[in-house]
């Protein structure tokens, strides 16, 4: 573990805070992309935040976590994001959570899909360069994100304790094609898979017949829902297994949350990767950021904007006057745009606020699948 923290820190940039001399908090940062419908935003990913005992409640994760991302901004990055421990901490340097992530546990023998046809093989930590080849081209849909340093993987593998247990496809040229790894309890399971990747939808269905092809030992499987499916349409009568007597006293069968946050950093690139093909929506946005309000050499996106939802959509600083004007926190307003939430929703419980006529019309133009980030676990 102690080489995989030092690897870690090596593959981004980090910011430290001290206090009497001794580093007492961190905030570390990798560059990657971040999937807005078809288009690869340019993303600073805020991969850890810690802070030591000693350094607890002096403002330290904040001012590093408010730092870090505006070193991505200052680098270009179109969006932040990173996994929070709790709901509202980050909210301060602007992020706004992002859609839910659906978690199942379940028999692997209750599968309805076919078995795979062709062989089975073993991956382990000394795959970790294939594994990183198979991460950069996976299949990813809105909100998916791919972190660029090659050596991510070998980290995520490192970091995934004992018992390891991988397993996976090659293409006929011996490609990695599609991989489940994780951590296997015990002889039944259950199989916790950490990491889900594939290169196609079909390699997707080969990995859920491989669960099928196990279950004869293995009784139970924990994994996130792959975005795109419902996991419940291919589970055989899965609220009877919901209900079912084994769950007293064990983990839940589905739950759901919220463990991922995101702020736009760069207007621009990310307005126009909305494509609208309907009538053009233009509305004047008055934009809050706390970022602004902070000294952090990056003066965020505080202040008046004209925004236009169409085919491309499009931004530029000041009002045009004589429409109507949307105000939002810039995490609220990330909410909006990547379709996490509409603004009608949006207007009752977060920072955003418009005429009925305007929230209405938004919630048509911005009809987007919910972000999910499933599979990397910074």
């Amino acid at each position: 573990m102690a080489v995989a923290r030092e690897r870690f820190l090596g593959l981004g940039g980090a910011r430290v805070a001290t206090i009497d001399g001794e580093v007492e908090a961190l905030a570390h940062r990798t560059p990657g992309v971040m999937r807005y419908d078809e288009v690869d935003l340019r993303l600073a990913a805020v991969t850890a935040v810690t802070t030591s005992p000693v350094g607890r409640n002096a403002g330290l994760a904040t001012r590093l976590t408010g730092d870090v991302v505006a070193a991505g901004a200052l680098d270009g990055a179109a969006v932040a994001a990173l996994g929070m421990f709790e709901q509202g901490f980050y909210d301060r340097v602007g992020l706004g959570s992002l859609g839910y992530t659906d978690v199942f546990t379940f028999d692997p023998a209750s599968l309805r899909v076919p078995r795979p046809s062709r062989p089975v093989v073993r991956v382990t930590r000394d795959d970790w360069e294939d594994v990183a080849d198979l991460l950069g081209r996976r299949v990813r849909r809105h909100g998916g994100i791919a972190l660029d340093p090659p050596e991510y993987a070998r980290n995520e593998l490192d970091w995934i304790e004992d018992p390891l247990l991988g397993l996976g496809f090659r293409d006929a040229d011996g490609r990695l094609s599609a991989v489940a790894v994780g951590k296997n309890e015990d002889e039944h399971g259950p199989w916790d898979i950490h990491l889900l990747a594939y290169a196609s939808d079909d390699d997707l269905r080969d990995l859920l017949g491989l669960l099928v092809t196990m279950s004869a030992q293995l009784h139970r499987v924990r994994m996130k829902e792959p975005p795109g499916v419902q996991l419940q349409d291919v589970l055989d009568r899965p609220i009877r297994f919901m209900d079912g007597p084994w769950t007293k006293g064990a983990p839940a069968p589905h739950i759901a949350g919220a463990w991922y946050q995101a702020r736009i950093l760069d207007l621009r690139p990310c307005i126009a990767a909305r494509r609208w093909p309907g009538e053009e929506l233009a509305f004047d946005l008055v934009l809050t950021d706390p970022l602004s309000e902070r000294d952090h050499g990056w003066p965020g996106l505080a202040g008046k904007w004209s925004v236009v939802v169409g085919d491309p959509s499009r931004v530029e600083p000041g009002h045009r006057g004589g429409l109507p004007v949307l105000t939002a926190g810039i995490g609220a307003f990330t909410r909006l745009w990547f379709g996490v939430r509409p603004a009608s929703g949006l207007a009752l419980t977060a920072d955003l606020d418009g005429p009925p006529e305007l929230l209405g019309t938004l919630d048509r133009a911005l009809v987007l699948p919910g972000p999910v980030v499933p599979d990397l676990p910074f």
